[in-house]
């Protein structure tokens, strides 16, 4: 009885994000960075496919993507601790993530943290498109 309740509970919890998106519907990603202190670039995954090998300062990706639970990945280079956050995205939203470096002694990080439209389209103004970022996100 144990051994069923654990593999219908891994069963339920199991998912792929693939199976969370089956439903055709699209939304938009949108995220950027400004201008901060620490200059190093980050590779950038979204649902394990990578976006960006070098996201930057001042700079942002507009990236389609399935509708429903997405799952980031931050990684940098050597004093820089990978990080994975996941976001939700409704059919047809339009999602902003403002990436923030977190500082440590001996480490450093990006994060994403969700912004509004309105906020994010004023600090967006100074930034520049991510020419060679992937645009879709199957």
């Amino acid at each position: 009885m144990k051994n069923a309740l654990m593999v219908g509970l891994w069963m339920m919890f199991a998912t792929t994000t693939e199976e969370l998106n089956e439903s055709g519907e699209r939304g938009t990603l949108v995220l950027y960075r400004r201008k901060d202190y620490f200059s190093s670039d980050f590779t950038l995954k979204i649902n394990n496919q990578e976006v960006s090998q070098k996201f930057s300062n001042n700079e942002y990706i507009r990236v389609d993507v399935p509708a429903g639970r997405l799952k980031i990945e931050t990684e940098g280079g050597f004093i820089t601790q990978k990080q994975n956050m996941a976001f939700s995205v409704l059919p047809n939203e339009t999602v902003y993530l403002k990436g923030i470096v977190d500082y440590d002694y001996l480490s450093n990080a990006l994060y994403f943290k969700r912004t509004d439209a309105e906020q994010a389209t004023r600090e967006m103004s100074k930034t520049k498109l991510d020419e060679t970022a992937l645009r879709r996100i199957e």
